[in-house]
Order: C-alpha cells, then structure tokens, then sequence
C-alpha cells in the first residue's frame, strides 16, 4: 500500500531539503579536518568513556621542565617537553654547559647516553632516529589518540605537528588550555602522571614528510623552480620587513627573498584570545595573497608561530602546506647562510 503524501506536507520536505543544500553549500564547505580543535567538554567525554577502550594520551605541553603542570593539569595528564622533541645544542652532560632541560632519561629514551653529542640543529626537530623513539617514550605510537594542551599555543602546535610528521593519525588539540578545563568546573590534579612507553612506535621513517619543507627546497621557491609556490612570513610586520631582530640568538634581520607576509601567529587569535573561524583566517590569507590552490610553506623563527598557522591550513583541509623548521634561523644563521637570498627594507639598522 503506498503511502500518500499531501502537497503541503510534500512542500515542507522540498523546503527542508533545500535548505539543508543551502546549509551544507555555504556552511559546510569544506573544513574537513576542523575537528582537530576540540572543547575542555570533548576531553572529558573521552576520559569519561576511556575512548571506547582504544589507546588515549593526553599531555600538557611546555618548554622546560614540568612547572605549571606541576600546579595542576588534568588528572590522567603527563607533561611533554618541547625539548623533547626538538634542540639546538646537544653537549655531553660532563661538559658543564648543558642548553636544553631533557632530563637524562629522555635522552636515553632516543637511545643518547650523558657523555654524547650532537651537531647545532638551531631548534629543528631532532632526526628521524631520535624523534620516534622519543614519541613512543612518551607512551604514543602511531595509532594512539592524543590530545594536547598548553599555555603556548604555537608550543602546543609544534608537538603536534611533530607527531603528524612522524605518523600519529589521531592529534588534537584542546583549545583554552588548563583555564578552559578550570572554567567547565572539571577536576584538577597536582599528582604527576608516570608514562607508560610503547615499546614500537609503529613505524621506522615518518609517514608525513610532506609536511616538512627544506632549505633546498625553499631555495627552489625562491629561485623559481616551482610556480605558484609561496613562502608564508608568520612572524611580526616588523620583523617580516627587517626593522626589528627580536630573537637574541638571530641578529640578522629581513626576511626569505620573495617571502608573503602571512601575518603574525597573534593576528590568528581574536579579542578574547580565541582561535579565530577558519573562514576569518582564509579571507585574511587570501588577502595576503595565498590561497589552498597554492603550495604554502610557513615558517618564522624557529618554527613554533609557523606551525599555528600550518595547523590552522592542516584544519582547513589544504593539501600542500608544509612547516619550514629551518625557518629563519638556519636561513640567516647557518652553514648556508651564504647562498641563501633574503630582502631587507631596513639594512641600515643593526
């Protein structure tokens, strides 16, 4: 028996399919990976359900040892160490000038003993051989769910772009940080959380390493060698343009010959100190003069700022975006320094 339908009922459902084409058409777009910024409420459902039995982290991020973890964090939470993954110098600790705060046996984790030593990396991640292994230490491998929060944001965005690089499919991160979990009412803690190492990472060789941009590359970019390519400048107007050189370890000044200002990582964040709608920080791009059409490398400094904005790029959905960790430090300060073009607007001051 066929079930007859009566033209007005037949109109409302017309009407509600067309708005839901309007809705998906206009509102929907096209921000396949937006979930990766999650709510204090999204964390607590997954401590609150154990991720349906499948493998979860959750860690607070910061440079140098665990101090405002150590006030309080989210219970079940374990601190990671930006210099966990990433370093400058790396002297035996018998040297008496030790310029990173891993402990002994974080090094150990990647397989490095007190009396080692390892070439400047000017805050690189560490290599492929050590930057695994000190993710597994960490108790995530490949298939782990992870969930980061921190004071930093670009702190907190560099980890997670160092994990995504290495293979871990599922990071997130908690937007508001420790204030936001406090404000929902949740529970703290003060007890340190001990981690529990995997013993494989899942992998041997990073399974993104398309999200990492080289010198040589970038020096392609410049040099022409890839059409419709840009390098995105995430650092302040003034330092894109070479009137200030804030970083004291970076005198130089200017920026990568040919380099677009992509804005600052502050100018991503509205009044109320919110990450700002993906749609915002699109138009603001677009304005700059990128788009998803085009190959964007970000970078700034040391790679913290540049990794916000090629997070934010990663939610959007764009596809060939990567982060150049040797930024501008290697670029103006390194081995070949030489040979790499840069323009300053400003080259009369120090």
């Amino acid at each position: 028996m066929q079930t007859k339908i009566s033209p007005l009922t037949r109109c409302s459902i017309l009407a509600a399919c067309a708005v839901a084409l309007v809705v998906c058409s206009t509102g929907c777009k096209k921000y396949p990976n937006s979930d990766r910024l999650v709510n204090a409420a999204w964390v607590k459902n997954l401590i609150d359900t154990n991720n349906d039995g499948k493998p979860y982290v959750i860690a607070e991020v910061g440079w140098g040892g665990p101090k405002n973890y150590d006030k309080g964090h989210i219970p079940g939470a374990i601190h990671i160490n930006t210099d966990e993954v990433q370093y400058d110098y790396f002297e035996a600790r018998s040297s008496g000038s030790i310029e990173r705060s891993t402990t002994q046996e974080e090094d150990a984790a990647k397989g490095l003993g007190p009396d080692d030593t390892l070439p400047q990396n000017y805050w690189n991640l560490y290599p492929d051989q050590y930057l695994l292994p000190a993710i597994a230490y960490m108790g995530i491998d490949i298939n782990t769910t992870v969930v980061l929060y921190g004071k930093s944001t670009s702190g907190v965005t560099y980890v997670i772009w160092a994990l995504m690089y290495a293979g871990v499919k599922d990071v997130r991160m908690m937007e508001g940080g420790f204030d936001a979990w406090i404000r929902e009412g949740y529970d703290n803690s003060t007890e340190t959380v001990a981690r529990t190492p995997v013993a494989d990472f899942g992998t041997d060789t990073p399974l993104h390493p398309e999200y990492l941009s080289s010198s040589a590359y970038v020096r392609e970019v410049v040099n022409g060698e890839h059409p419709g390519a840009i390098l995105a400048d995430i650092r302040e107007y003034d330092e894109y343009v070479g009137k200030i050189a804030p970083y004291s370890y970076i005198p130089a000044s200017g920026r990568i010959k040919g380099a677009v200002w992509g804005h600052d990582s502050e100018d991503l964040f509205d009044s109320e100190g919110n990450l700002k709608s993906l749609s915002e920080i699109e138009s603001m791009w677009k304005e700059d003069g990128f788009t998803r059409k085009n190959a964007v490398a970000f970078y700034c400094g040391d790679g913290w700022r540049s990794s916000l904005a090629w997070f934010m790029a990663y939610r959007m959905g764009w596809k060939n975006i990567t982060n150049f960790d040797d930024c501008w430090y290697v670029w103006s300060m390194g081995p070949d320094a030489a040979i790499n073009p840069i323009e300053d607007d400003y080259p009369d001051l120090p």
